[in-house]
């Protein structure tokens, strides 16, 4: 991310010249590697950050459970 530009493919991802969207929990899985705040899509929700400390504890859930969290759930702002 430069200058507070969202990037482009967050939620997506090409392979073999085919662009597919990302679940959530795809996208918090690859988060895993990174410290601090990423993005992740939503859909619904649109780009929601989610702290790096949060992660373990989203991954527990199901997707389709992670689809109708709102978006305090994903920043731990309950």
């Amino acid at each position: 991310m430069k200058h507070g530009k969202i990037n482009d493919n967050v939620g997506f991802r090409q392979v073999d010249g085919v662009t597919r969207q990302l679940t959530i929990t795809e996208q918090l899985k690859r988060n895993k590697q990174f410290v601090g705040i990423n993005d992740i899509k939503h859909p619904m929700l649109g780009i929601i950050p989610v702290d790096r400390a949060r992660l373990d504890e989203l991954l527990k859930y199901e997707e389709g459970h992670l689809i109708r969290f709102k978006k305090a759930m994903f920043d731990g702002n309950l």
